[in-house]
């Protein structure tokens, strides 16, 4: 189970046609367009299931339009009966997260059943009165009303309210925004919105501590930051990983802030000893620690910016009579924290996807966080209409109307980039567009002093090399890169670095193709002209590789590479030869040689070789500028800087690569022609990620249509001959 997350491509940092919007008006249009349409204000409808007595539940309407009542109710289910009905909970939640329908299931009817019983439980008689004329009251006042739910009997706190289904208007009733439901917590001293300039800055937790099941903190973290690579983009979030797993440097990070989420991917329990919940932390050996929600909340609560706390464990809140999440959420809660977001049971990708998107994106428009998740729980209901996942999330709040960051439209600043380094005089290799094909002029942008456009592609010899992992090797390796295996390759020319501003400069001008969404309105960003070219898709890196094979064929162009420490020329005409995106196969070989190293240098890990997250420079850096980090072929920048794209297909499904190691170049991995739902392979990490991804051997992927602040590319020359 994980703390779900993902967005798509550019729907916020570009808005299609708009491409001469500056980043900074994107957003401001965004949150005009947000608040204009879904900011909403709220009737409270306040309800409490206090503890058992005799075989019945007192039930009180505390505060709401209609004024208050109270009942006495029966729970309709035995205990075995309740634990069927939810186990066909747990099923459809598992049958629906993973396979698009039309027509309801039985497990989906049975859901339905559960949540009109539960409905038909919790508002009976008098309280039900309530609840209509509320609902007619604030219909009238043109609001929502807002459900704040109140459990005091543990039993009845475990089971899940946010499905109660209200049959009048066959719909689930915290499906809509309208109606909002949330766990609440009534303390003397309300939550008060903190006052925050955007980006909302998230403090992410991923912890596998050993004695424990083994988590995938890598593809976890890369759930996250796929789904928030467009709100990423368009400045209105950033997301910082915590290197450690201790609470010391949980302690010592918290200092770093401010911080206003906190993001948790983990294990978690309920202690009977303490008789409270904890999340599992490591120790200083690596061992599972458990910290307790009461220190977990003196971390935490402090930090006055700190607004919200996403909590995610491999143990769901299910199979105990308490409350897991409730147990801990309220000991946050009343150490200070306005809101914690939990999830109750595992969720899918595609769920996650959309609700994180939908919900961050919410959150940084300033609505309310009741508001934001049932934003996120339609998002869930649009894309996949039969799915009832969308009441996996749990919201327990004690700001009285949801309002965590009072947050002012536009002032969310475009992602800046550091001065250009000088770099490095360089050898080139003169391969491409005389002036003639630059006949798209960018306002603002001088074109190179050189008649002739430069690469530089280094010799990659023929024969075997080691490919993916040893896990005696590295306590990083994920299993998509096992098993480890030999393969053999022909030769083939690797560009010695990612593809720069400049170099695809000359391809915007002959092509006329749209620029990436860092430049300036309709200039070149001279400061950037030697680091790596961003916001690029994988159609945009093969559109510039065709270009490149195109001007093969002019007189003009001559190939000059770097083999065995010299530099020569070579006959390459188009032909014969081509640029292509590498394969992951040719781009490791590149990286590591023939003997199986774990980084481009060698074995032993070394942060001032590369630009990682141990670099703290939290942006691209010029291609040059980490000579020492090159690769037994003289390639450089071959980890860290950006992730960059390869030609191999990684598969439909996020989590599970469609090929399998050992690595077969002629099974379809390598097919160009796969459809845009295949995610394609993505190698080498990037300055904003850390050195477990900084591996020769580390696999990313990410649809062919989206693009990034950190990926880019470099290209390949190749024989077709080979094959390709």
């Amino acid at each position: 189970m994980w703390l779900w997350m993902k967005s798509t491509a550019r729907t916020i940092a570009r808005l299609p046609g708009d491409f001469g919007f500056s980043l900074q008006q994107c957003i401001i249009h965004v949150n005009r367009r947000a608040r204009g349409d879904i900011d909403l204000d709220y009737l409270d409808f306040e309800l409490e299931i206090g503890v058992k007595d005799g075989v019945e539940y007192p039930v009180a309407v505390l505060r709401s339009p209609a004024g208050e009542a109270r009942e006495r109710v029966e729970f309709p289910f035995s205990d075995l009966e309740l634990e069927n009905r939810l186990q066909a909970l747990q099923i459809a939640l598992l049958r629906t997260g993973s396979i698009l329908r039309q027509v309801l299931t039985p497990e989906e009817h049975a859901v339905q059943a559960l949540g009109r019983a539960l409905f038909e439980t919790l508002l009976c008689g008098e309280v039900r009165s309530r609840y209509d004329v509320s609902l007619r009251e604030a219909d009238a006042q043109s609001k929502g009303l807002r459900i704040k739910l109140r459990v005091q009997s543990p039993e009845l706190a475990v089971l899940p309210w946010e499905f109660i289904y209200d049959p009048r208007r066959a719909e689930y009733v915290c499906l809509s925004r309208n109606t909002p439901l949330v766990r609440y917590i009534e303390l003397s001293q309300p939550a008060q919105p903190l006052r925050a300039e955007l980006p909302l800055r998230i403090l992410g937790l991923a912890v596998s501590p050993e004695g424990l099941p083994p988590l995938d903190i890598t593809q976890e973290k890369l759930r996250v930051e796929t789904a928030l690579e467009g709100l990423r983009a368009a400045g209105l979030v950033t997301l910082t990983w915590l290197e450690g797993q201790t609470w010391r440097d949980l302690q010592r990070e918290m200092r770093h802030g401010p911080w206003h989420v906190f993001h948790f991917i983990g294990h978690g329990g309920f202690s009977r000893t303490t008789e409270e919940g904890f999340v599992a932390l490591a120790d200083e050996s690596g061992a599972a620690y458990h910290l307790s929600a009461t220190q977990l909340g003196r971390l935490l609560a402090d930090h006055r910016d700190l607004r919200l706390a996403l909590l995610n464990a491999c143990e769901g809140a299910r199979g105990s009579t308490q409350d897991i999440f409730s147990a801990t959420a309220a000991i946050l809660l009343r150490r200070g924290l306005p809101a914690v977001l939990a999830m109750q049971y595992p969720i899918s990708d595609r769920a996650a996807i959309e609700f994180s998107r939908t919900f961050y994106e919410a959150l940084a428009d300033g609505l309310p966080v009741d508001t934001a998740t049932a934003e996120a729980r339609q998002a869930i209901s649009y894309v996949a209409p039969h799915s009832v996942e969308w009441g996996i999330p749990v919201l327990y709040m004690r700001a009285p109307d949801g309002v965590l960051f009072d947050v002012q439209a536009g002032l969310a600043k475009p992602l800046s980039l550091p001065a250009t380094l000088t770099p490095a005089p360089q050898d080139v290799v003169q391969a491409t567009a005389p002036p003639a094909c630059m006949h798209s002029p960018i306002s603002g942008a001088e074109t190179q002093t050189s008649p002739l456009f430069k690469v530089e592609l280094a010799y990659i010899r023929p024969g075997d090399f080691v490919m993916g992992s040893d896990p005696q090797q590295s306590e990083f390796v994920q299993d998509e890169e096992l098993p480890q295996h030999t393969l053999a390759l022909p030769a083939y020319y690797l560009a010695l670095t990612p593809v720069t501003n400049r170099q695809y400069l000359a391809f915007v001008q002959a092509r006329e193709h749209p620029c990436p969404e860092h430049w300036p309105g309709d200039g070149f960003p001279e400061e950037w002209a030697d680091h790596p070219v961003i916001n690029v898709t994988w159609y945009d890196a093969m559109t510039y590789c065709a270009w490149l094979t195109e001007c093969l064929s002019l007189e003009s162009c001559k190939v000059k590479v770097r083999r065995a420490e010299q530099w020569e020329l070579i006959d390459a005409d188009c032909a014969t030869w081509r640029f292509v995106l590498p394969s992951e196969a040719e781009w490791e070989k590149a990286a590591r040689g023939a003997d199986g190293r774990l980084y481009p240098w060698g074995n032993l890990w070394d942060a001032k070789r590369c630009n990682t997250k141990e670099s703290r420079r939290e942006a691209t850096s010029p291609v040059q500028a980490y000579p020492t980090g090159a690769s037994p072929y003289d390639v450089l920048d071959m980890v860290g800087n950006v992730w960059e794209w390869t030609r191999t297909v990684w598969g439909a499904d996020i989590v599970e690569p469609l090929f399998k190691y050992p690595y077969n170049p002629t099974d379809g991995r390598e097919d160009v022609e796969a459809d845009k739902t295949m995610y394609r392979v993505l190698r080498g990490g990037s300055y904003n990620y850390g050195r477990d991804a900084a591996r020769c051997t580390s696999r990313n992927r990410l649809l062919p249509d989206h693009d990034n602040w950190y990926i880019g590319f470099r290209v390949a020359l190749v024989n077709g001959s080979n094959g390709f």
